[in-house]
């Protein structure tokens, strides 16, 4: 089927059920092409990617007997690197879990009442597609909207652009990186997408804020923090608790929660007072530093030991061996980073610290990512919605 051939209705929601199967039942580990049916005793490899995190990380699959019996990272993968995280390796424990559904599922009777059966997709697409039309003729197609996570949610908003509704919402985007993803942008302009633009393995210094690299499963950064702490990298770890990465730091910092902007006004204190910042960098790209240097001249090590309970002599050591060890510094953005109410401020807190070591658009600290353009289907222009979405933002 080509890209500009009409959908139908029933066609076009066929289409979305299919995608839902597979971004949201699948085992995680999607082929990348139909395999044909093998021989009772044929072995062989597909490559496919892995689903189970944002990091889609290239999979080696091997299927025997018409059964994936094994997942392996794929060697030629920038992402996997010829390894999985645990979640990816145990990906064939989900696709034949006995309880995985299969087949979509229709309420009988009340809500609340947990009673199912089992249906079509004929049937159940036909019936999406009646409440569907029945809410916009009632109601109008503001009144249905997508709660959307990760990367099949683009499909759905589709259909709700399609369908005419602009009340589309990623509420885990807030409750996870979106705080700093905005503390990036006001400082360097652009966010740290994901997966993150970090280079660890080649960073002199890495400082964990509240991040916990070898306990998380994200394959590539965690490679990466062994191949810096083999190639002798300083590590700082601020953590309210002993993690795994604080096992393996120079610095382990148990500071008090909520209080980790104090310390890294202190830490932006003491580089620029001690003149210990890139100064040809900050020079040449920065903008505003007299007034950071201004707002941040009481901020000194011995004001946010009252407050992290983290000693003015550890907070001034930690920044001075940053200064030592810039640009291939890198204070690491985080994820998950929705905590105390004050997140964006504390990215950006962070995001300004990276400025100062010049670390932006360097070995060892963020690289600066190579884009490719993919060219989006053509479709029709989508309705203009009567009314704007609920949250006042628009489409």
């Amino acid at each position: 089927m080509s890209l500009g051939r009409h959908l139908g209705r029933r066609q076009f929601l066929k289409i979305a059920g299919a995608a839902t199967t597979a971004a949201g039942l699948g085992a995680g580990a999607r082929p990348l092409r139909a395999p044909e049916a093998p021989s009772a005793e044929e072995s062989r490899q597909l490559a496919t990617f892995c689903e189970l995190c944002f990091w889609k990380c290239g999979v080696l699959a091997t299927v025997e007997n018409g059964r994936v019996v094994r997942l392996e990272g794929h060697p030629e993968h920038p992402l996997a690197r010829g390894r999985l995280c645990p979640r990816g390796n145990g990906a064939t424990g989900l696709l034949y879990d006995p309880d995985r559904l299969k087949r979509p599922l229709i309420r009988e009777g009340p809500r609340g009442a947990e009673r199912f059966r089992e249906a079509s997709w004929e049937e159940a697409l036909d019936y999406v597609a009646q409440k569907m039309r029945e809410i916009k003729l009632h109601n109008g197609p503001e009144a249905m909207a997508l709660f959307t996570h990760g990367h099949g949610g683009s499909f759905f908003a589709h259909l709700l652009k399609a369908y005419g509704s602009p009340n589309i919402a990623a509420p885990s985007y807030a409750q996870c990186r979106g705080p700093r993803e905005v503390g990036f942008q006001l400082t360097f302009g652009t966010g740290v997408g994901s997966p993150e633009n970090t280079d660890i393995a080649n960073t002199r210094m890495l400082v964990l804020v509240g991040s916990h690299l070898g306990e998380n499963m994200h394959n590539t950064q965690v490679q990466e923090f062994a191949e810096a702490i083999r190639r002798g990298a300083r590590i700082v770890v601020v953590d309210p608790r002993f993690s795994t990465a604080a096992s393996k730091a120079h610095w382990y910092l148990p500071i008090k929660p909520g209080t980790d902007l104090a310390l890294l006004l202190a830490w932006i204190h003491v580089l620029i007072q001690e003149e210990l910042y890139d100064r040809d960098y900050v020079e040449q790209f920065g903008f505003g530093f007299d007034q950071l240097k201004e707002i941040t001249a009481s901020d000194t090590p011995e004001w946010a030991a009252t407050i992290t309970e983290i000693p003015a002599e550890t907070i001034r050591a930690v920044a001075r061996e940053m200064g030592r060890q810039k640009p291939a510094v890198l204070i690491h953005p985080g994820r998950h980073v929705t905590w105390y109410g004050d997140d964006t401020q504390r990215s950006r807190a962070i995001a300004i610290l990276n400025a100062l070591l010049g670390s932006w658009g360097r070995p060892g600290g963020f690289y600066l990512p190579n884009g490719v353009s993919v060219p989006k289907p053509s479709v029709p222009e989508y309705p203009k919605p009567a009314r704007p979405a609920a949250d006042g933002s628009g489409l």
